[in-house]
C-alpha cells in the first residue's frame, strides 16, 4: 500500500507515538511510502512490519494529503521536536546527581 509520509506521521501522532512520528518525519525517506518497499527502513526507525500493517487500515482516501494537512503535521512535529530538545538540554535540578 502507498501512503504519504505525512499521513503516516499523522496516524502515529494520533496513536500517541510522537517520538516515532518525529523520527519518520525527519528520516531520509521518500514522501510517498510503499509499505513493502520501505518496510525495512521503517523497521530500522522502530516501526515493525506488523505495527505498520496494523496502522494501514486507518489510512483512507488519497495517499497524498493536501497542503493544509502537511502544514499541521509540520507544526506538530516542530513542536514535538522542540519539546524533546528542551528535555534533552535542561540541566537536572540542583542537588540531584544524574549519571
Amino acid at each position: 500500500m502507498r501512503l504519504s509520509r505525512s499521513s503516516l506521521c499523522g496516524i502515529l501522532l494520533e496513536e500517541g507515538e510522537e517520538d516515532l512520528a518525529v523520527l519518520i518525519a525527519r528520516a531520509d525517506l521518500p514522501e510517498i511510502l510503499d509499505s513493502e518497499r520501505d518496510a525495512a527502513a521503517l523497521a530500522g526507525l522502530g516501526l515493525a512490519p506488523d505495527d505498520l500493517a496494523a496502522l494501514l487500515p486507518a489510512v483512507s482516501g488519497d495517499p497524498v494529503t493536501g497542503r493544509h494537512g502537511r502544514d499541521e503535521l509540520a507544526q506538530a512535529v516542530s513542536e514535538r521536536w522542540a519539546h524533546l530538545v528542551s528535555a534533552w538540554t535542561v540541566s537536572p535540578p540542583a542537588g540531584r546527581a544524574d549519571g
